[in-house]
């Protein structure tokens, strides 16, 4: 076998995940099992926080008697009212993109889930990712529903209990032992069943409207909680605390009024419902990722959100509850400081040194570091800073890069850097292409290749601040892969000659790759932090960027007072922006009127020439293709119906669906019912989404390696005239379809299929969503490794006597 021709690295599976985007709700991989100072500070703090004891809350006032004064409590009476006699905890998880915050929160999920021995587990755990477009979004599409009817009235029949157990101690004291009973929880004995038998149940349904009153603070809260023992009203609860839909006139009836709909009133009801457990001595943890999307704009909430969602905070110490909140580093800065001082341990993810990548690169290659280096590792820290996401994608770009038996040396990394853009691949052109529409659609006024000097350096982007003018503004500079000090040298002595004459001239570089070590001295040089192109974020940190700059620049103009000029120039500024921000926008429409005309008229040329083609169509054309798949190499087909046999793990819905149809089912209209709340819920959808993307991507790769198989032995077969195996083209190509197939698997959230457990009550075959979540990431995660592997081994030996193919 020629040297063209001897395997490379990348034939063999590569251990390690093409990306590292970490989705709430999954497993700790190995990033987040590394023992790191702020992993040992997250397991301190939820452990701690389990080991306290919660006293369930007793009504201690005088009794018998009615409430005295069932009126609406102020928010310090609720917060009071709310207290378990033990402290809850407000942890902040802040941090940059890419610094492992998402894999820390797992870990405290995880650790919330399987808590030392001997500590409580919580009763009720809760994690959201804050990527809806709005709260209200968020609050009805994934934290309501979260709560299943039935859970929320094992919860109430608690309190239930309560009621009845003083009640039987004040009236009936010869039933004190069912009273202690009752108390302790004795599932022995009902509750409902003993009011009943004593004449107490027509009194207990109000007073345990009244006692929810007390619990939650409100009376629309409690009496709504208290309706949810009833199955009648059940449903009729749950849709209206969805919010954004008036209550149903049986709630009405019962003093429940007006529709949830600002966001105030949805943080109260998130506060309501952690005051529903911890008020039982229920452990409830509430877990929030991106806390920063969650309320808006820190600068400009809405008027009465931080004062509900500094109630919210006190309502989680109060009770006894924990909060975790993740976000960016800046939203904490600017959280007001009565909300800010509720949060009492802010956490930080730790950044890996070499060692610990090493140690990460041994638990992903079964506990060996070959063919890595130690001084690779080393290498790998200097470039990405510790940060995992980006430790990550390196370590599987050096993998995938180095021909064995050549080791991943400094040198390897290096290559390695420069050749990806660690997972968002985009050229430079178009990298100014996105610039360009952004500038345009948020109304900056930019000139493009402007010369700040004559025959001085023309910058990619040029923002006059204000417009007009060339001495104070921002340059727009888009640079390759920075991965050496070397390569740096003459883009911050460009940066240089482009600030000289002006000192107030700001340059924001946009690279593909930085190194760490070159981020200081290139921001140093810049007046301004420079920005690493990642597609998901890049609209929101250059627009954030511009935005901040305009304001420090144009803020120290001066003007007829200290701050005036700053402040009619922002304003100037802002109005004209807005006027060409609506031009842009109605170019943009009548181009896209334009567009969809054009579409229109070769979409009706198309079906008039398939109508011809059709009616013409010979009879066997009509038949179904072969499956380009069947051409595939045994190994490679196993790999694929492994995959799929996975995926049909999760599409098995039919059960549970046919139950509500069943009329011969006793249960039938109950469960048809409770179908059609849970088919209400988002990611019931989403998960059925995610299983079908993923089943459309599986197949889809199977037919593109099975042609580009097919393709190379037809041009590789004998007679032919060329060398047998593929060529260095055809090695590219299929690296390409891989890369295609590892960039959008790694989009894909798989934690959301965990959600399919909801849909039934009791075991459908194969409907476990943790369980599919888990036999879906042990058959896909480096599926294309394998079979890259596989496929080439049958392409290398298609002119011998093939033998089986390895696996």
């Amino acid at each position: 076998m020629t040297d063209d021709h001897e395997p490379s690295a990348a034939a063999r599976p590569n251990p390690f995940p093409p990306g590292a985007s970490a989705m709430l709700g999954e497993l700790p991989d190995e990033v987040a099992g590394l023992d790191t100072r702020a992993i040992r500070t997250a397991r301190h703090v939820v452990d701690e926080y389990l080991a306290r004891g919660l006293r369930p809350w007793r009504d201690t006032r005088a009794r018998p008697g009615p409430v005295a004064d069932p009126r609406e409590l102020t928010d310090d009476e609720a917060v009071r009212a709310s207290s378990t006699g033990a402290s809850g905890e407000v942890i902040a998880v802040f941090g940059e993109a890419g610094t492992g915050k998402t894999h820390l929160l797992n870990t405290l999920i995880h650790r919330l889930r399987h808590p030392a021995p001997g500590a409580a587990i919580p009763r009720k755990i809760v994690y959201l990712s804050a990527q809806a477009s709005d709260f209200g979004t968020l609050y009805r599409t994934s934290f309501i529903p979260r709560f299943h009817p039935d859970e929320l009235k094992s919860v109430v029949l608690g309190y239930y209990a309560d009621v009845v157990a003083e009640r039987l101690r004040t009236d009936f004291p010869q039933l004190t032992e069912q009273a202690r009973a009752l108390e302790r929880r004795d599932p022995s004995v009902d509750p409902r069943t003993l009011a009943r038998q004593t004449g107490l149940a027509a009194r207990v349904p109000r007073q345990l409207q009244e006692r929810l009153w007390q619990v939650t603070g409100s009376k629309q809260f409690g009496t709504a909680f208290a309706l949810l023992a009833d199955v009648q009203l059940a449903l009729a609860v749950m849709d209206w605390l969805a919010g954004g839909v008036p209550p149903d006139a049986r709630l009405q009836e019962q003093g429940v009024t007006g529709e949830l709909s600002s966001d105030a009133q949805m943080l109260d009801c998130m506060g309501a419902l952690t005051s529903l457990y911890g008020r039982q001595g229920l452990h409830f943890a509430l877990l929030v990722d991106d806390i920063e999307r969650l309320l808006g704009r820190p600068d400009q909430p809405p008027a009465d959100t931080p004062k509900s969602f500094h109630k919210l905070l006190r309502t989680f110490v109060e009770s006894g509850a924990l909060l975790v909140l993740g976000g960016l580093p800046e939203y904490v800065d600017q959280i007001p400081a009565e909300v800010r001082s509720r949060i009492r341990t802010l956490i930080s993810p730790s950044p890996l040194d070499g060692e610990q990548i090493a140690e990460y690169v041994r638990r992903r290659q079964g506990g060996v570091l070959d063919p890595f280096e130690q001084s690779a590792c080393d290498a790998i820290h200097r470039l990405t800073g510790g940060r995992p996401r980006q430790v990550v994608r390196l370590c599987y770009r050096s993998f995938q890069l180095t021909e064995p038996p050549a080791k991943v040396d400094v040198p390897a990394v290096h290559e390695a850097a420069r050749r990806e853009n660690l997972g968002y691949v985009a050229s430079l052109d178009d990298i100014r292409s996105q610039v360009s529409e952004i500038l345009t659609g948020r109304g900056w006024d930019a000139e493009t290749r402007h010369p700040l000097r004559p025959g001085g350096e023309r910058p990619d982007f040029w923002i006059a601040m204000p417009t007009g003018q060339d001495g104070a503004g921002c340059a727009i500079v888009v640079s390759g892969r920075l991965v050496l000090p070397t390569d740096a040298e003459p883009l911050i002595e460009r940066v240089e000659t482009l600030r000289r004459d002006s000192p107030e001239r700001r340059v924001v570089v946009v690279t593909g790759f930085l190194s760490e070590e070159i981020r200081p001295a290139l921001t140093q040089a810049c007046g301004a932090p420079p920005i690493v192109y990642a597609a998901d974020r890049f609209h929101e940190v250059l627009t954030s960027r511009l935005d901040e700059l305009n304001r420090e620049i144009l803020g120290r103009r001066p003007g007829p007072g200290p701050a005036a000029g700053g402040d009619i120039a922002l304003m100037r500024d802002s109005v004209d922006r807005i006027r060409r921000q609506v031009t842009a926008s109605h170019d943009r429409v009548l181009d896209l009127q334009n567009q969809v005309e054009q579409i229109r008229r070769h979409t009706d040329r198309q079906l008039q020439a398939i109508k011809s083609d059709l009616a013409h169509l010979p009879a066997a054309a009509g038949q179904e293709p072969e499956d380009p798949g069947r051409e595939l190499p045994e190994a490679v087909v196993r790999l694929f119906t492994l995959a799929l046999d996975s995926l049909a793990a999760i599409d098995d819905v039919d059960a549970y669906i046919g139950r509500a149809f069943d009329l011969s089912r006793d249960d039938a209209a109950t469960t048809g019912a409770m179908l059609n709340y849970r088919l209400r819920r988002y990611e019931i959808f989403e998960a059925i989404g995610v299983s079908m993307v993923l089943r459309r991507l599986v197949t889809s790769f199977e037919r593109s390696v099975a042609s580009w198989l097919a393709d190379v032995r037809s041009r590789s077969g004998p007679g032919s005239g060329l060398g047998p195996g593929p060529t260095a083209d055809d090695r590219a190509r299929l690296d390409r379809l891989c890369e295609a197939f590892d960039a959008s698997y790694d989009a894909v959230p798989l934690s959301s299929l965990s959600q399919l457990d909801a849909l039934s009550d009791d075991a459908v075959p194969g409907l476990s969503g943790s369980v599919a979540q888990v036999a879906i990431a042990e058959s896909l995660d480096g599926l294309s490794g394998r079979v890259r592997h596989n496929v080439l081994s049958a392409a290398e030996t298609m002119d011998r006597d093939p033998g089986p193919p390895p696996v």
